[in-house]
C-alpha cells in the first residue's frame, strides 16, 4: 500500500482523538466521509479539502490546522472535512486495483491508460466533484468532457455523486457563516460567483481583506467557472465562500509533503481571524 495513503489514514485516526469525528456520508465506493469538529456554539466555519484527488496536500493541510487549532480556546465552532474525495485520492496514490466493483475498476483503468494516476482529479465514477454541484452546472469554460475522465467531467446530472450529496447535507446541517474550500495551486483565492445574491457579495469584502492579509494570496473574482462547492454555497445556500489555492504555481501536481510546512504557515491563522470576526459580530447584535 502507498506510504502517503497510509500516512493520511493514520493522521485522520489521530485527529479523531482531539476533535469530534462524525461520519456524514459515504463515497461512491462506500468509504466513510468524515467531519471533525472543534469548539462549540452557533457561529460555524466549515473547512473543506481534498475534493480533487491529486490535491491531497490540502487534506494534510486540513489535518495540521486541526492540530493547531486544538491548542486554542475560541468562540464558535470549526467543522473540517479533510478528505472530501477518499476514493479519488486513493486512486491517485494507489491506482485502480483496490477497487472491488468490477465495472468501476474497469472504468478507472481505462481512464488511467490515458492519464498518469498522479494527475487524476475525479472520483471513482470519473466525475470531477467540483463541477458536479447544481449551480450553473455544465456551463464552466472547462466543462467540456462528455464522458468519465480524469478531470472536468461534470457527471450525468447535477449533484449526482454521493460525495457531493453528502457535502451538501453536511453544509445544510451545520449552517456555517462561511466556508473555505482548499485546493492547489497558485497562491490565489477565488471569491464571488455570477449567480450569487448582491448582499452576499458586499459582505465578502471584509473577509477578502482578512484572507489576503494572512496568506498574501491574490483575490480573484470567479469567472468562467461553475458547478463548484464554493459556488453552490454562494448561489443556493447564501453562505459566504472562498476557494483557496495553496502552493506556488511553479510546483508540480501533486504537491509534495515537503511543501506542507510553508503552506501551513501561510494559512494557519485565517480561521482564528474569522472566528474573532464572528465574536465581534455577536457583540454588536
Amino acid at each position: 500500500m502507498n506510504r502517503i495513503w497510509q500516512k493520511l489514514q493514520k493522521e485522520l485516526k489521530d485527529i479523531s482523538k482531539i476533535s469530534k469525528c462524525v461520519v456524514f456520508g459515504k463515497s461512491e465506493l462506500g468509504c466513510d466521509l468524515l467531519s471533525f469538529t472543534l469548539g462549540e456554539g452557533d457561529d460555524v466555519i466549515l473547512i473543506q479539502a481534498g475534493i480533487h484527488a491529486r490535491e491531497y496536500i490540502t487534506s494534510f493541510l486540513c489535518i495540521e490546522l486541526i492540530k493547531y487549532l486544538s491548542n486554542f480556546a475560541f468562540f464558535g465552532k470549526v467543522v473540517f472535512v479533510p478528505l472530501s474525495n477518499p476514493d479519488g485520492v486513493k486512486i491517485c496514490l494507489c491506482g485502480a486495483n483496490f477497487i472491488k466493483d468490477k465495472k468501476k475498476r474497469k472504468l478507472i483503468k481505462l481512464i488511467l491508460k490515458n492519464c498518469d494516476k498522479k494527475f487524476f482529479k475525479a472520483n471513482a465514477n470519473g466525475v470531477d466533484l467540483n463541477v458536479n454541484f447544481n449551480c450553473c452546472w455544465g456551463q464552466g469554460k472547462n466543462n467540456v468532457k462528455l464522458a468519465p475522465s480524469a478531470q472536468n467531467f461534470v457527471g450525468k446530472s447535477p449533484n449526482s455523486e454521493s460525495e457531493v450529496k453528502s457535502l451538501i447535507f453536511l453544509t445544510k446541517k451545520v449552517s456555517p457563516r462561511v466556508i473555505l474550500s482548499f485546493h492547489s495551486k497558485g497562491k490565489v483565492f477565488y471569491y464571488g460567483f455570477l449567480g450569487q445574491r448582491k448582499e452576499t457579495l458586499k459582505k465578502q469584502k471584509e473577509y477578502i481583506k482578512i484572507i489576503k492579509e494572512e496568506n498574501g494570496y491574490k483575490p480573484i473574482f470567479t469567472k468562467k467557472s461553475s458547478g463548484g462547492y464554493k459556488d453552490y454555497c454562494l448561489m443556493k445556500l447564501n453562505i459566504l465562500g472562498f476557494t483557496i489555492e495553496v502552493g506556488d504555481n511553479s510546483l508540480c501536481h501533486p504537491i509534495g509533503l515537503k511543501n506542507l510546512k510553508e503552506i501551513f504557515r501561510e494559512n494557519k491563522d485565517i480561521m482564528l481571524k474569522l472566528l474573532k470576526k464572528g465574536k465581534e459580530k455577536c457583540k454588536t447584535l
